[in-house]
């Protein structure tokens, strides 16, 4: 489970900033229904994040993108240059922050705080100049935090009682390599662990269908109780059935090349509307891309539940009508079984509802007049300016917590736009 989320020096985010999935103690809306209880920890079902087009909410759900790609794939990425016989190391891309001076010698940072394994861990690394600079990783079970190593430069410090899987490894790890992927590869129990936990972070992006939508379609294919689950959901949406049939084509380099066949199944009625036969629709064609993005996002949200796994959509609300989003909200606060956690950026503000969420789920990313985004919560404001009686959506609208648009209909502007017609 996600605990907090720490980055600086990424894309738009020059300095640090923090995005936090625990929950206020002094907050008593919503529990049990949106809050998950473990031990010590009160942590967010689920978080939403709105801004102004171009405030930064992209390049938060990218930072995370490329924080797991890097743990996930470095010590692949090194493997591969061996194959190539190449004799200089590969400079990791980042994007850093380029509208100051202040920031370009500086490193990119990226830290997470999660739960894995019975105990809560810190990991993060730092790159500059495409190389890992620093890297850490920490581990609490009880009270304390224990490091259990700390890399700088080309120095390491293990704790040989706690990460002795790590010893004698220093000397095989490439500065464009983390220190954890390399000693997950070579079988380690906790770095294991961690990286089976980046695996479960499932980031899929509101504008582009195809990842997750062949997911979704492979699911109905492959999976009998996936279809059931799906059945129970197609009423809704006017729809009787759904089938996807295997077609064999060629591809241009004649290589068999496997093709689907979706089609989605809507009754036919008679004069008396009685129900009398079941018409087949071409999915890619006859249906509308709200039904084709709600249908497509079953898969992600299926696995995500059942599996206990972290869920993050960047444009959620991209074709989908704000009453969908609600109830695929509702899904993650009161279906939870396995303690999955549901994050997304949103422009619908009909969703800041204090019915939906709790203040401390609600964030918002602001860019200043320098370029630079910044992250807070709507606990982050005081308590007179925020009760649990305000309309969230009007004061949002009316610009009382930031991060909106601040495009205004001036005379000058109406005026060249007819001027000289």
């Amino acid at each position: 489970m996600l605990i907090e989320y720490n980055f600086e020096n990424f894309k738009s985010f020059k300095g640090m900033n923090t995005f936090s999935m625990v929950g206020v103690p002094s907050f008593k809306e919503h529990e049990p229904d949106n809050i998950i209880s473990m031990e010590k920890f009160k942590l967010l079902k689920s978080a939403v994040i709105y801004g102004n087009n171009a405030s930064g909410k992209s390049n938060f759900t990218d930072g995370i993108a490329a924080m797991k790609k890097l743990v996930l794939n470095s010590f692949r990425d090194a493997l591969l240059e061996e194959d190539n016989d190449s004799d200089s190391e590969r400079s990791i891309t980042v994007d850093k922050f380029l509208l100051s001076t202040d920031s370009e010698d500086q490193p990119t940072h990226f830290e997470i705080k999660f739960l894995c394994c019975k105990a809560k861990f810190r990991y993060g690394f730092e790159i500059l100049n495409g190389q890992i600079s620093s890297e850490w990783l920490y581990s609490t079970q009880k009270i304390k935090e224990v490091p259990l190593f700390v890399r700088e430069g080309k120095k390491f410090s293990i704790n040989k009682s706690s990460f002795g899987e790590g010893e004698n490894l220093e000397k095989k790890t490439r500065s464009n390599v983390l220190f954890l992927s390399l000693v997950a590869q070579l079988n380690g129990k906790k770095s294991s662990s961690i990286i089976d936990w980046f695996k479960q972070l499932n980031l899929i992006s509101g504008l582009m269908d195809e990842g997750y939508g062949g997911y979704t379609l492979f699911k109905l294919r492959q999976d009998v109780e996936f279809r059931k689950w799906v059945s129970l959901i197609l009423p809704t949406l006017e729809i009787s059935n759904i089938t996807v049939d295997e077609l064999e084509g060629k591809s241009d380099n004649k290589k068999k090349q496997i093709k689907f066949q979706v089609s989605t199944w809507h009754n036919k009625y008679d004069s008396q509307n009685i129900i009398v036969d079941s018409v087949p629709f071409d999915f890619a064609s006859q249906e509308s891309e709200g039904t084709k993005r709600f249908i497509f996002l079953l898969g992600p949200i299926y696995d995500t539940l059942r599996n206990g796994k972290i869920l993050l959509i960047d444009e959620f609300d991209s074709r989908l009508h704000p009453h969908l989003l609600q109830k695929l909200t509702e899904m993650f606060h009161r279906t939870n079984k396995f303690n999955s956690q549901l994050i997304y950026t949103s422009h619908h503000a009909s969703l800041l509802d204090k019915d939906l969420f709790r203040r401390d789920q609600i964030w918002f990313s602001e860019k200043d007049q320098f370029g630079i985004s910044s992250m807070y919560s709507l606990a982050d404001f005081k308590s007179t300016d925020v009760r649990n009686t305000s309309s969230f959506s009007k004061n949002y609208l009316k610009g009382k917590y930031g991060a909106i648009s601040y495009f205004d209909i001036k005379d000058e502007l109406i005026n060249e736009l007819y001027e000289n017609v």
